[in-house]
């Protein structure tokens, strides 16, 4: 009898490992892949049009957000979103560097300015430069998400990893895997020999 409920106990292990791996492998691919895809379609399908649009917003602290885009269309279903194309975006930030985020496209919210860019994105702040698929900027959080493909480069050094966020007030950065068991990958270059 125990024999028998051990064998079950395993085999429903199994399959949950097995559903999580096909869910990891296959449908958070596409659900990535699909975002890009609506926004793309957005931007080609609508029809309220907007060319050269520019948006700033300041906070209480004084800290500005100030986004540009060649072309842009509002949501029909939500007029509070515009969806964006060629984008560049600059973060303003008192006594401190600014952060500047380009990227081919991008979902911008009128109401409390969250953005989420795609497509070659491209993150420049003091030395620092990271390059990844995707960025979720929220001001609620105060807080910038890069995930899926990203590359930070400085003078000394580059690396590979899943993802990386930015506190915008405290100016601290982690960059992280998403799996713990895998590594972040780093290369140093050397310049002087004593690296």
């Amino acid at each position: 009898m125990i024999k028998k409920i051990y064998t079950q106990l395993l085999l429903i292990l199994i399959l949950i490992i097995i559903s999580l791996f096909l869910y990891t492998k296959y449908f958070k691919t596409y659900v990535k892949k699909d975002t890009k895809l609506n926004i793309e379609k957005t931007l080609s399908s609508s029809e309220s049009l907007i060319e050269d649009l520019k948006y700033l917003s300041t906070d209480k602290e004084g800290n500005e957000y100030k986004v540009e885009a060649k072309k842009g269309n509002i949501d029909k279903a939500n007029p509070d979103i515009i969806y964006l194309e060629d984008v560049n975006a600059i973060i303003l930030l008192q006594n401190a560097d600014y952060i500047s985020i380009k990227s081919k496209f991008a979902k911008y919210n009128t109401k409390n300015f969250d953005t989420l860019f795609n497509n070659s994105v491209s993150v420049d702040y003091g030395e620092h430069l990271l390059k990844s698929d995707f960025l979720d900027l929220s001001f609620e959080n105060n807080l910038v998400s890069i995930y899926d493909n990203v590359r930070y480069l400085s003078g000394i050094s580059s690396l590979k990893a899943d993802k990386a966020e930015i506190d915008i007030l405290q100016k601290k950065t982690k960059i992280f895997m998403k799996d713990p068991r895998k590594k972040v990958k780093i290369n140093n270059f050397t310049t002087n020999g004593n690296n």
